[in-house]
């Protein structure tokens, strides 16, 4: 499909950024500090220190130490008690080509940022240039630097990717309404025609990000999880031929163009307004909820929720929500989906998750009344810094956030059991001799129930109708407790063997029990 540009277009940059202050010794100091730009934001810069260093063996050397204080939101109307947020930072600096600088922040909580000499490639800075917190020491070779938090990813960026996507005929661009200051909010409809299965009846996944607009590891991960789903390869293909996917890349334009760090343009936690009342509910908040309302209205409703962010603590982790503020059934539900996800992940370890009780502050909540129960709705939350708390791993880039959607995928197709030849879920066996049905809430399994082996040797028969041929790994869901840390082995595919299929057509498998009490669940063929 096209799309017409000129709906997503949006305030300039030089219109919505606010001037830096600078201190008296500051502007004297020759070195220049603007955010006139999308997405630029800083409050204010003091000089702390200027000295000129030299030495009989070198020429002499200029050093400067300021104090950064970035941008604090506005107040928020909402709830006026939830503290101003002011952890983004995104502005440039020029005449610093040989100066030695060192910046330590206020108000944000940076661990090695980023600086760019082009505004559009960005480098972390090293662990010797930002050997603690808060503070970065670095001689730049070029006479402009930009520094940012994280790489900024902006309206026009995603605006520049929504052209891109919606070249391709599965995707379909509509807006579903403009922000408190007028910048429209672009919707994805991605899906693939299917004789067999109309719309109405196609599994829906609803996926929004950047509601926190200092969050943008989620969007360069979201990124690629659109990419992934809307791509040309046979799983995605399949995905769309039985799922709906709608996706809003950004809640809150408004806060991205302008360079706030967790509100809209008007100060308001989009997070967290879901419960207020109308007269400080922001508009991108009914914009959304009126959609959600319209798609819960028909077809299936809503099967998979995710609210995509990115956090200050050094993991990955999804938000699962108790069994005692939702039900037995949505958290085994919910653990199922996230042991998915960790699954063959090296960045999603599981001890990596977190727990909170459902509220009707945030959307999951609201979608937890709305839909009673049926929407599996969770926050996934990406790092900025490191992965698996490990200071001295892998810390988070732009590629492996994007590696990372991967997973993601996966998990979305896996739990709604799609079958597809590169990756196919069998669900239950057809046939089963020695097996007995087992239906708890202190395992996490697939749909209603899993097997237990009455006996060594117990045997199921699994079949597929149409297996293309091809080598496949064949693996099997091992059903573990109910614990929030699954234990080794428990909760995870695992590879019990390798077939050959050496023609396209009717394929069976036949599992053995290898003792009595083994838990059986649903089979997972993966093509080679």
């Amino acid at each position: 499909g096209t799309i017409l540009l000129l709906l997503f277009t949006c305030i300039s940059a030089a219109e919505s950024a606010a001037q830096v202050k600078m201190s008296e010794k500051a502007e004297n100091s020759g070195i220049r500090f603007t955010t006139d730009f999308e997405s630029g934001s800083l409050d204010s810069v003091e000089l702390k220190k200027a000295a000129m260093v030299s030495s009989q063996m070198q020429k002499p050397e200029i050093l400067f130490e300021f104090d950064i204080y970035s941008r604090l939101d506005p107040a928020n109307p909402a709830d006026p008690k939830l503290a101003p947020s002011g952890r983004w930072f995104y502005f440039k600096m020029e005449r610093v080509k040989d100066k030695q600088i060192t910046l330590n922040f206020h108000n944000t909580d940076p661990k090695r940022p980023y600086y760019s000499y082009d505004g559009e490639n960005f480098t972390r800075f090293s662990p010797e240039e930002a050997p603690e917190y808060g503070k970065i020491t670095k001689r730049f070779e070029h006479d402009t630097v930009y520094i940012a938090y994280f790489p900024p990813y902006t309206v026009s960026y995603l605006n520049s990717r929504i052209d891109q996507w919606s070249r391709r005929g599965c995707v379909k661009v509509e807006s579903i309404g403009k922000s408190e200051h007028g910048r429209q909010m672009p919707l994805l409809t991605v899906t693939e025609p299917n004789p067999d299965l109309p719309d109405n009846k196609k599994h829906v996944v609803y996926i929004h990000g950047r509601i926190h607009t200092s969050e943008t590891p989620a969007s360069w991960h979201l990124d690629k999880l659109i990419d992934l789903i809307t791509g040309d390869s046979g799983y995605a293909e399949d995905l769309r031929k039985n799922i709906v996917f709608y996706i809003l890349p950004f809640t809150n334009p408004d806060g991205v163009a302008e360079g706030m760090s967790r509100s809209n343009g008007e100060g308001i936690n989009l997070e967290v307004n879901w419960a207020n009342a109308d007269s400080v509910t922001a508009q991108e908040t009914k914009n959304i909820r009126a959609f959600l309302e319209s798609i819960t209205k028909k077809g299936k409703g809503i099967d998979i929720a995710l609210n995509m962010h990115s956090q200050s603590s050094d993991f990955v982790t999804y938000w699962i929500h108790t069994a005692e503020s939702t039900s037995d059934e949505y958290y085994k539900n919910l653990m199922l989906f996230a042991n998915l996800t960790i699954n063959g992940n090296p960045h999603f370890y599981k001890d990596d998750l977190s727990f909170s009780s459902v509220a009707p502050r945030y959307v999951e909540g609201w979608l937890w009344e709305r839909c009673n129960g049926k929407a599996l709705a969770t926050t996934f939350e990406t790092p900025y810094t490191f992965y698996n708390r490990n200071k001295e791993g892998e810390w988070v880039t732009i590629e492996n956030l994007q590696q990372m959607a991967e997973n993601n995928l996966y998990a979305i197709g896996d739990y709604l059991q799609i079958k597809s030849p590169e990756r196919l879920v069998t669900g239950s066996p057809c046939k089963k001799g020695g097996f007995a049905k087992a239906r708890d809430y202190g395992h996490f399994y697939f749909g209603k129930n899993y097997l237990v082996a009455r006996k060594e040797g117990a045997k199921a028969v699994f079949r597929i109708k149409d297996l293309p041929a091809g080598k496949y790994g064949v693996y099997s869901w091992k059903v573990g407790k109910n614990e929030r840390i699954s234990g080794d082995g428990e909760n995870e595919w695992q590879r019990i063997d390798s077939i050959v299929q050496n023609r396209d057509g009717a394929f069976k498998y036949v599992y053995h029990s290898t003792s009595a009490g083994e838990k059986l669940d649903n089979l997972l063929f993966i093509k080679e």
